[in-house]
């Protein structure tokens, strides 16, 4: 029994009737000897790690070995359905021989009040007014998060941008190797919509946020074992309600809710596992105060402590963090926390999955009305094809190209013929089977499937058979076509009519005037040389020379050039119809034999279920490790 105790006549009363009991841990403990250098237990260090950061192993004790490594393979398995800060916190806590426990102390829309509060906690009755205190409640309007960490001197902890660390000098601290955030969570927020993913209440709640100072900088996370929500009369407990009304229910003993209410007139007690605690921070000011005056205001703190509820949030705050032998509660707190949410997470996507099933049509009535669309798609493409084509080629843009008009429109045919193409060519038949692909995959069937039709076996290119002046040929027949999906049929062949077809036409042209002029010029030499070389030649017969090749040479270029538009036309319109009938039999085939994608092993199902077995092996794990530490070990969980 300390000193002090036995020197106040009216505490020794009740230390007899054992309401010294009551008596806050900090009160009764400030003159306990302090333990020697090596019962002392080692403090681990506590800097926050952001979730993306890559560390080294660390050397985990072997007692926390088998569950560690069970987490790093949760991490992996399920990292889409897990939290990975809090994750992160619990694999931390298991790689230390005796790791921190942090609690936050959230205000309510408030810091002020929340700064208040974690001084009364922390305070020692026993001695004066510190800095630590004064700085903390001061008030500043300065919103930002501060750390309360044991310790002195104000130098020795590393600055952070994310929060203000304070030193503290607390036993309370120091013996149960703790840490408090202290922070804001604003609850007065609209309720989103459904189809967007939001934060859950569990997570704002047990990882707060903290802002950076830049303006650019994303809030950072940082996870906490415990939170103490404090808030302001029954408004701010009704509009946390509101908040928690769904995520909240599960965690009771990680969250407990402070509300400040005015003082009872008789005595009341809070059970520390209940949710919620009335307090009033103003008494138990008044209660510090006073018996910081004098030691005799013994029994005015006593019962302006008690009344102010403190001590029910004194007990809650050093609650399940004492050191065990195998693991502290807290910590099997937070890791079966984090299995409960990979597991809830699993089971609504496999009810988002069972609903998405359940809303298909059966087989029979999806391919009855794939087989539709797919057959009044058909029709209309093929009457587009002609349609279109027999327009374009009775257009005067077309007849641009006719032979007489060559001489001057030759560099046009590349521009006129693209143009064709892409404005004229199953551009409606393009579009309709994009709506037919998303039909098809709304009803589950693959996009492409193993099948080879005659139209996409190429055939040998031999020299006879390669495209020339006087054999223009101009189909595709020639070059191998790489598979592709059924939906890319029409443009991956228009773009091949484009590259493969044009071009030659183009210097078709191009060689054809340069061998009318040629075959013109040669002739007209010859004409004025048979004029000059012999005498009875006259202007009229030379002239004829010259005529004859003039003639033979337009002759032959209009032969030449009408063919290969004759042939240039033959091959869009038969490769059109080609395609068509390409991309229906494709589509045919995967309804016959393609099957819908309902029950087949994807690559989500294969994901949840290795989550689900990692979650097994970390369960596995946390019940060997509490069953190799006894009794004991168990009870103290």
């Amino acid at each position: 029994m300390p000193p002090w105790v036995a020197s106040v006549p009216r505490l020794t009363i009740l230390r007899k009737t054992g309401a010294i009991d009551r008596i806050p841990l900090a009160l009764r403990c400030r003159n306990v000897t302090k333990s020697s250098p090596s019962n002392l237990r080692a403090r681990s260090a506590s800097t926050h790690v952001s979730p993306t950061a890559i560390n080294l192993r660390p050397n985990i004790p072997p007692r926390n070995k088998e569950l560690y490594d069970a987490l790093s393979a949760l991490s992996g398995a399920a990292e889409t359905y897990v939290n990975i800060s809090r994750l992160q916190l619990a694999l931390r806590g298991l790689a230390a021989q005796d790791a921190v426990t942090r609690v936050a102390v959230l205000g309510l829309n408030s810091q002020l009040s929340a700064q208040q509060l974690a001084r009364l906690l922390l305070a020692d009755p026993l001695g004066a007014e510190e800095q630590w205190e004064k700085e903390l409640v001061k008030g500043d309007g300065n919103e930002r998060a501060v750390l309360l960490k044991y310790g002195n001197d104000p130098d020795e902890h590393t600055p952070s941008p994310l929060y203000k660390v304070l030193p503290v000098p607390s036993r309370t601290l120091q013996s149960h190797n703790l840490e408090i955030l202290v922070s804001t969570i604003n609850v007065n927020v609209a309720k989103p919509a459904p189809q967007v993913s939001v934060e859950s209440p569990k997570e704002s709640v047990l990882v707060p946020k903290l802002q950076a100072p830049t303006a650019r900088a994303l809030p950072v996370p940082y996870p906490v074992h415990k939170t103490l929500v404090v808030g302001e009369g029954l408004d701010s407990a009704i509009a946390f309600g509101r908040f928690s009304a769904d995520g909240l229910d599960e965690v009771d003993d990680m969250v407990k809710l402070a509300v400040e209410l005015p003082v009872p007139s008789d005595e009341t007690f809070s059970e520390t596992h209940s949710g919620t605690a009335p307090i009033n921070i103003k008494v138990g000011t008044k209660a510090l105060d006073s018996f910081r005056e004098s030691i005799q205001n013994s029994i005015i703190y006593e019962r302006g402590w008690f009344k102010s509820g403190l001590p029910t949030l004194t007990n809650w705050l050093v609650q399940d963090v004492q050191t065990s032998d195998t693991i502290k509660p807290t910590m099997k707190t937070l890791i079966t926390s984090l299995t409960d949410d990979v597991e809830a997470n699993i089971l609504k996507e496999d009810a988002s999955r069972l609903q998405e099933l359940a809303s298909i049509p059966t087989d029979q009535d999806v391919t009855a009305s794939i087989v539709g669309h797919l057959e009044t798609w058909a029709e209309k493409s093929h009457a587009e094809l002609r349609d279109q084509l027999d327009e374009a080629f009775t257009s005067k843009n077309w007849h641009k190209l006719a032979w007489w008009k060559l001489l001057w429109r030759v560099d046009d045919v590349t521009m006129i013929s693209s143009e064709i193409l892409e404005r004229r060519w199953l551009v409606s038949a393009e579009k309709g089977s994009i709506y037919l692909a998303g039909r098809m995959n709304q009803a589950g069937f693959p996009d492409e499937m193993q099948h080879t039709t005659a139209s996409n076996i190429p055939e040998v290119t031999m020299q006879d058979t390669a495209p020339t002046a006087e054999n223009p040929r101009t189909d595709l027949s020639t070059n191998v076509r790489k598979p592709i999906p059924w939906s890319e049929h029409i443009a991956s062949a228009r773009t091949e009519l484009l590259i493969d077809t044009i071009p030659p036409l183009q210097a078709l042209a191009q060689r054809l005037i340069l061998q009318t002029f040629s075959t013109t010029s040669i002739s007209s030499a010859a004409s004025v040389l048979l004029y000059f070389s012999v005498s009875s030649f006259s202007v009229f017969e030379a002239s004829a020379v010259a005529a004859l090749g003039l003639t033979v040479s337009l002759r032959r270029m209009q032969k030449l050039w009408e063919g290969a538009r004759e042939a240039w036309q033959g091959t869009v319109r038969e490769e059109g119809r080609r395609t068509l009938k390409s991309t229906e039999e494709s589509i045919r085939f995967i309804i016959r034999n393609g099957g819908k994608k309902m029950v087949s092993e994807a690559d989500d199902v294969v994901q949840r279920r290795k989550a689900r077995e990692a979650v097994k092996k970390v369960r596995d794990a946390l019940v060997r490790m509490g069953d190799g530490g006894g009794g004991d070990g168990k009870d103290s969980v």
